[in-house]
Formats: C-alpha cells, sequence, structure tokens
C-alpha cells in the first residue's frame, strides 16, 4: 500500500497518535459537570454534545458512551425540546436548518446510544414529514444545486426512513420518488445544478444527497464521473477545499464520495486518497484537535502565497470561485468563524469539536478503503446521515 510514511507500521503508528490526541481533544472540551463544549474556550451547546458522542463512538470508546449514556440521552433530548422552543417563534421548524440539523444529529446520537427505540421522537417527527416530495424539492431548489439544498434534502430523505424504520409508518413510496427524482435531475456530473462546469459548491452541496442514495445502497448511473469530477478539484496536498487547507467538511465530503459503495479504488486514486490522509495527519494541532485552515489567519506572506497559489492552479471551473473565496475571506468579519452551533466565534485553525470529527471520519474512511482490515478499529454510525460508512 502507498504511502508517504515510508511502509505500513509507520501509517499505522501515525493514525494511532492522532487517534489518541483526538480523544485528549474531547476531553478537554467537557465540563466538570460532564457536559460539552465546542471548543475549551466556548460555552456549553447542544451540538457539541452530539459532536463528542460520534467522536466516542468514533474511536470505539464505548466505556465512556456507556458510563455516561443515560445522562447523555437525556442531555440530547432535552437540549433538543429547548431549541425547538428557542427557533419556534421566528422560525418555522419545518423550513429551520438549524433545529433540523440538530434534530438529525440528536436521532443519530440516540441511536448510537442504543436509547432510540424507547423513544423515538414520534410527537417531533410525524409533523414534519414530507407529504409532496416533487413539491418540496423544487421549493428548496434541491434538484437545482441551490446552496444549502442538499442539507434540506438529505433531511427530508432522514425523516422518511426514520418514520419507516422507528415509527412503522409507510413511507417507502415517498423515499422511492426522493430517489428518483434526484437521479432524474442529475446533470453530466453526476451532481446537481445547471453551471456549466464542476465547482465546489456543487460537490459539497451535493455530498448530502450521496448520503442517503449511500444508505439506501442505489446504483448511482454517473458514479464515476462524479468521482472524476470530484478528483480534478484536489490541490496538491490532497485539499478539496476553495481555500487552501481544505476546510473539514469539503475534505470529509470529497473523501466520502471517492470512497463510496461503487467507487473503484484505481492506483491513481488510491494515491491521491494518501496524500489527503497525510495532510490531515500532518495538521493535527498540538491539543489533538483539528481545525478549519491553517492558511487563512493570521494574515501572513506565508498564508497570502498559499492562497495566491490555490488560486493560481484551481481548475479552470472553480478559479473563479477560489478568487472571490480569497478575496472574501480578507474582510474583518471574517477574522474568526462564526457558526449557530456555538456563540463564541472560533479562530481558523482552533481545534473545534466538528472539524475534529470530521478529520478522523476521513482519516477513517481512508484507511478503511484503502485496506480492508482496518474496518473492525473504527465506529462508523448505521444511521441514515452523517457518519455512515457501506464498508462498516
Amino acid at each position: 500500500m502507498f504511502t508517504y510514511f515510508g511502509d505500513i507500521d509507520l501509517l499505522s503508528a501515525a493514525i494511532n497518535r492522532a487517534r489518541a490526541g483526538y480523544s485528549a481533544f474531547m476531553r478537554s472540551c467537557r465540563t466538570g459537570d460532564g457536559q460539552v463544549r465546542l471548543t475549551p474556550r466556548s460555552e456549553v451547546t447542544p451540538f457539541a454534545l452530539c459532536f463528542a458522542i460520534f467522536g466516542y463512538w468514533l474511536l470505539k470508546e464505548s466505556v465512556e458512551l456507556e458510563r455516561h449514556g443515560e445522562y447523555f440521552a437525556e442531555q440530547l433530548r432535552r437540549n433538543l425540546f429547548d431549541y425547538k422552543r428557542e427557533r419556534e417563534p421566528s422560525n418555522s421548524i419545518s423550513n429551520d436548518k438549524p433545529f433540523l440539523q440538530l434534530l438529525a444529529f440528536t436521532l443519530s446520537g440516540l441511536y448510537l446510544l442504543g436509547r432510540l427505540q424507547e423513544d423515538p421522537l414520534e410527537e417531533l417527527i410525524v409533523p414534519l414529514l414530507p407529504d409532496d416530495i416533487a413539491e418540496d424539492l423544487k421549493r428548496t431548489g434541491a434538484l437545482r444545486g441551490i446552496p444549502q439544498s442538499g442539507n434540506m434534502a438529505m433531511f427530508m430523505a432522514i425523516l422518511l426512513i426514520h418514520a419507516r424504520d422507528y415509527l412503522g409508518i409507510d413511507t417507502g413510496a415517498r423515499i422511492e420518488e426522493w430517489v428518483e427524482l434526484h437521479l432524474k435531475a442529475m446533470n453530466a456530473r453526476g451532481f446537481w445544478g445547471n453551471s456549466p462546469g464542476m465547482t465546489y459548491l456543487e460537490f459539497q452541496n451535493g455530498y448530502h444527497q450521496y448520503e442517503i442514495l449511500e444508505y439506501l445502497n442505489v446504483e448511482n448511473p454517473k458514479s464515476e464521473q462524479a468521482t472524476a469530477c470530484v478528483e480534478h478539484l484536489a490541490d496538491r496536498e490532497g485539499h478539496f477545499g476553495p481555500y487552501p487547507g481544505g476546510g473539514g467538511c469539503y475534505d470529509y465530503d470529497a473523501v466520502s464520495i471517492l470512497t463510496g459503495r461503487h467507487c473503484w479504488l484505481e492506483h491513481k486514486r488510491r494515491e491521491l486518497l494518501q496524500r489527503t490522509l497525510h495532510s490531515i495527519l500532518r495538521e493535527q494541532n498540538a491539543d489533538g484537535g483539528f481545525g478549519e485552515s491553517h492558511y487563512i489567519r493570521p494574515r501572513s506572506l506565508r498564508n497570502l502565497m498559499a492562497n495566491l497559489r490555490h488560486i493560481a492552479v484551481a481548475e479552470r471551473s472553480t478559479r473563479f470561485e477560489c478568487l472571490r473565496y480569497g478575496l472574501t475571506l480578507q474582510r474583518p468579519r471574517h477574522n474568526r468563524i462564526h457558526t449557530h452551533w456555538s456563540r463564541y466565534p472560533w479562530e481558523w485553525g482552533e481545534s473545534d469539536l466538528w472539524n475534529s470529527w470530521f478529520r478522523m471520519l476521513a482519516v477513517a474512511r481512508i484507511s478503511c478503503a484503502t485496506d480492508t482490515r482496518n474496518r473492525s478499529n473504527w465506529g462508523f454510525i448505521s444511521y441514515p446521515g452523517l457518519g455512515f460508512y457501506h464498508g462498516a
């Protein structure tokens, strides 16, 4: 197996060190009373708890989950209903991405804790089930590749699958319609949208629908076109973002597509994934966690050159996209990362639980895809949504 670490033993040792560092970072995000922060400096948040549960499961730290399982499950449910009350006055939760995101994460968390059967959250799920699949997909723009529409399409499918598997509701016809409409609307590249060429937005948005197709084991007639297009977006370090350093989402989304159920790892693709793996392991922070990118801040000659080089060597179809990101991210408002996951805005290179989980997920996927003997070392989520892997 090709590796930048010289041999398999060195690669295995590097991955084990990364796992140990990641475990230590997760501990540093815990509070004295067992709650979880997104970073050691942030406040306790409901999203951080989900990411920590996913991380413990990924590393197969079952003792931690068993010890705190009941407490974690209680917190997950309380957090979800509190967040719903907080969002409802000014938002329709059926179209509210932050709430639907927390709902999807919570369902996965309860599944991992073995507490989904006892309370599958029927009172929340049933009112959110879509009735007119075609109209809802049209409304969100999912079949046209509208930004963030991939998330909404994925949430829709998760709710339908959950209702089928845990609530005894016959949603089979609606799930089939969801699949058929997506396959029919695919462009020549295997994604959704009308841009003349491949873009980072197109694959990062479409990845969410790919998660569902993967879970349902759908034969994708354009899987090879999709993987080839994603491959061409890789930079020389094996990152897949519109800015240098890749970003946790861009890199994992690309790795997930390239290691999908119906993908064949020929030599060139295997080498690319090993390059990605090497870069991720090299960029792990001293505290054991991972950040979004080390090339955005601080503003320095090194980072300026990295951004200019990234734009210069980008694919023709993505060069303007990279330029736009390069200029936009220099604005003062982007000195730190702001999301609905935490009130605390964190630095671009600062470790956080989200990027740490996604970076380690990418490491796990590459490790398993390039050597199937590694599959027993990792805990993937056998529930629809983020963290699923067909090879688990």
